[in-house]
């Protein structure tokens, strides 16, 4: 009998991204707060009788065989040898090229659906480990809520997560470019000392406060601005709309308003609404403090 598990695929935002200067080894280092959001895709897999197939059906940016989900079947096989047909449908709802972690929650559904039609037997630790091997932002979605994210992004320190506010996400109508992005953060910021640098533990103990009082930033913000005005015009409107807080997500092109109840964010995402143009969609999302079970 053919077996189907439905999960959610929830999209994140960066409250904070500070990238630090290119390393020896060619990497940034960055330090992250993560915050996952109810905006999600919905991912559907299902086993199939024939062994070692693969089918996996979505609008996709990339061919399948480069897609998240076929890199972590493939990470799955490796480590558990299960070599049973597979076919995962998902309905994308998250933008590409939005900042907003799509693919790398994408992928932490399909390990989580394999997991679960395993019988469980990996624990969280185990499931994160296998998700890095897909890519650095994948472990986070294994725990959801909200972390303290370092290193290279591969550092997940959870961290108690709230669901107190609301939050209104921009998004211009055309994606970023992650590498082009930090390359263009090299160029304009060769040397990143004079940019702000909140510890560890100041932007941990910043988030159960008020967001105004946020002391958050985003090193891409300067340079995607100056390259692309509208996304400077995007902060502008979610400030004028009364956001208590306002940044761009990882490195863009998203951009996202805290509000401090979801009422006031919902009546802010109908205003913009009412005086948007150029594809730009407000949307109206909310803070997850925990992940959604698998059905």
């Amino acid at each position: 009998m053919e077996k189907v598990v439905r999960i959610a695929a929830p999209a994140k935002i960066n409250l904070h991204l500070r990238v630090y200067r290119r390393g020896g080894d060619g990497f940034h280092g960055l330090r992250s707060i993560f915050q996952a959001v109810s905006l999600a895709d919905d991912v559907v897999v299902s086993s199939l009788k024939k062994s070692n197939s693969i089918e996996i059906l979505g609008d996709f940016d990339c061919p399948v065989e480069k897609t998240t989900f076929y890199k972590a079947v493939l990470v799955w096989r490796r480590a558990t040898g299960d070599t049973r047909g597979l076919k995962i449908e998902v309905q994308k709802r998250i933008p590409q090229g939005g900042g907003l972690g799509g693919g790398s929650s994408d992928a932490a559904a399909a390990l989580r659906a394999l997991n679960f039609l395993s019988g469980s037997p990996f624990k969280a630790g185990r499931l994160a480990e296998l998700g890095a091997e897909v890519g650095s932002d994948v472990p986070f979605f294994l725990y959801g809520g909200a972390a303290l994210v370092s290193g290279r992004g591969e550092i997940i320190e959870p961290i108690e997560a709230r669901s107190d506010f609301g939050l209104v996400l921009c998004l211009p109508g055309f994606p970023s470019s992650t590498p082009a992005a930090f390359a263009l953060l090299d160029r304009l910021r060769p040397d990143d000392s004079a940019e702000a640098d909140p510890s560890a533990c100041e932007l941990c103990a910043a988030y159960p406060g008020r967001p105004a009082d946020w002391p958050y930033l985003n090193s891409f913000e300067g340079p995607l601005f100056a390259e692309y005005p509208l996304l400077a015009d995007c902060f502008g409107a979610l400030k004028r709309a009364g956001a208590d807080f306002v940044r761009m997500s990882g490195s863009g092109s998203s951009l996202l308003g805290v509000f401090d109840s979801p009422e006031r964010a919902g009546a802010a995402a109908a205003a913009l609404r009412r005086g948007s143009h150029g594809g730009i969609v407000w949307l109206e999302v909310f803070p997850l403090a925990r992940m959604q079970s698998v059905e």
